[in-house]
């Protein structure tokens, strides 16, 4: 057993295959948007139902407001460097080294890359170089399929989903959080090196929206949910939360999960 296998059973639980992440890394581009405003409260309300595997966050809310009960995976962020108000949230490039990760006690590394954009290059070299830093650490590497305002349309396109996975995982990616469609998802799993995992993108209508989107994501073959502002922006998100777990690691049906929700909240 490597160094790499034993951190990535610490985000895919080896019993189900499955991996539910909370992102909360949102505020490295976005500032204090809702939901995450009292960050170290968000983490202590979804943190006590001891269902989270692993959290997707920031030097800075690791140093300064992570403080879990148990042990849960820890998923560091090291691309940032543009903001949604600068002039363009694309030009990404790497800002925390993987030794610093390591000294924070993180079990894997994000980077975004922004294919299709005009930085294209620039996201996937530091990609492919945070690849080769991360597995000299036998640390695991989780690609980040970023779009941007001039991309958004594309979290539909499959093709583009497709491709986009696929070149994140061959310059070096040991996981990917890309979007989901529900036409030809399969044809992005199935075209991938690595395990898929889904993002939340645009806050879903209800919480009953969550639950069929990761329900269908699951059963065209992703291994689980990098899923932000759909959970901590629920009315509910302890209870959303319980029920978004009996998809992943119990395969319940959508309706069981309704079920889980409706009993949570009552």
């Amino acid at each position: 057993m490597t160094g790499l296998k034993n951190r990535m059973k610490r985000i895919i639980k080896p019993d189900t295959g499955r991996s539910l992440v909370i992102a909360i890394d949102h505020g490295y581009a976005l500032g204090p948007v809702k939901g995450i405003v009292d960050i170290a409260g968000t983490i202590r309300e979804l943190d006590a139902t001891g269902q989270v595997d692993a959290w997707l966050l920031t030097k800075g809310i690791f140093r300064h407001a992570f403080e879990p009960a148990g042990s849960p995976g820890v998923i560091l962020r090291i691309s940032g460097g543009a903001t949604i108000t600068g002039p363009d949230i694309t030009n990404e490039g790497l800002v925390t080294s993987v030794e610093e990760g390591l000294s924070l006690g993180a079990d894997a590394m994000a980077v975004s890359a922004f294919i299709g954009s005009e930085n294209e290059r620039e996201t996937l070299v530091g990609l492919a170089r945070a690849a080769d830093d991360c597995h000299r650490w036998n640390v695991p590497l989780l690609g980040v399929i970023g779009l941007g305002k001039a991309l958004g349309e594309k979290k539909n396109d499959t093709r583009f989903l497709a491709l986009s996975a696929r070149v994140a995982a061959e310059h070096g990616a040991d996981m990917i959080k890309t979007y989901y469609t529900e036409q030809g998802f399969e044809d992005v799993v199935a075209g991938c090196l690595v395990p898929i995992m889904i993002a939340g993108g645009p806050k879903c209508e209800t919480d009953l929206d969550t639950l069929k989107m990761i329900h269908g994501a699951l059963q065209r073959g992703a291994c689980g949910i990098v899923m932000g502002r759909n959970i901590w922006q629920s009315p509910h998100p302890a209870a959303l939360l319980n029920a978004v777990w009996h998809l992943i690691h119990k395969n319940c049906s959508v309706v069981e999960a309704q079920d889980v929700l409706e009993k949570s909240t009552a």
